[in-house]
């Protein structure tokens, strides 16, 4: 699946706003630097993609549940959190 994360566009408001969030530099400095969830070359190699995104990155269906382990695991708004986790489910 593709995904562009430098503009993830969520509602943040109950009357339906939304706002567009970058945020490839910090999903791909939590999956090299913060997320000892999975040791593998290729999702390093993913990792770096994301941060130095321009556009949609292809994301491999098994990566996608450990992103959203370290998405659920962050300081990100709630409302990117659920973003990332329905889109990647």
């Amino acid at each position: 699946m593709k995904i562009d994360f430098t503009a993830i566009e969520v509602p943040v408001s109950f009357d339906g706003t939304t706002q567009r969030f970058n945020i490839a530099e910090v999903i791909g400095n939590a999956m090299m630097f913060n997320g000892s969830i999975i040791a593998d070359i290729g999702f390093e190699e993913l990792a770096k993609e994301i941060y130095y995104s321009k556009g949609e990155v292809e994301v491999p269906e098994k990566y996608a549940r450990f992103i959203v382990q370290i998405v659920m695991g962050s300081t990100l708004p709630a409302c990117i959190k659920r973003y990332i986790r329905d889109t990647l489910k």
